[in-house]
């Protein structure tokens, strides 16, 4: 791989998490209900075990969070403001979202909620660089 920063790193490599976080409930609901649903229209909605309708959530919420982490990475990368504390921004951003996908799903909350927090400072960190 290219050398890239550290901020477009961890920003591929959320990128690739969220890939993963998309395969994975939809993969634990295709095997459940076979080959046939997943080429489906999917008119119909299968009840799912409890890790996986937490795991979709997760992926929501990975959704929400993704789009402006890109474009504080994107503003920082371009407009040459990156340095020391958006380098940690958003290094933070990436673990504790790994860290969110890998919580939510297996249902621990107070931790799960504590790795949101850690992805909203590590976004500060970006635009306390970018300011």
């Amino acid at each position: 791989m290219t050398s890239l920063p550290t901020e477009l790193e961890m920003l591929l490599w959320s990128a690739i998490l969220y890939i993963i976080q998309v395969l994975l409930p939809a993969t634990a609901i295709d095997a459940k209900e076979g080959m046939a649903f997943g080429l489906s229209n999917r008119d119909t909605q299968p009840s799912t075990s409890p890790w996986v309708a937490r795991a979709e959530r997760a992926v929501r919420n990975m959704q929400e969070s993704l789009l402006p982490f890109a474009c504080l990475v994107l503003v920082a990368h371009t407009s040459g403001s990156t340095g020391e504390a958006s380098a940690m921004g958003a290094t933070l951003f990436f673990f504790s979202r790994l860290l969110y996908a890998v919580l939510y799903p297996a249902g621990i909350t107070v931790f799960r909620s504590l790795a949101w927090f850690g992805g909203i400072i590590g976004m500060g960190m970006i635009v306390y660089q970018i300011i």
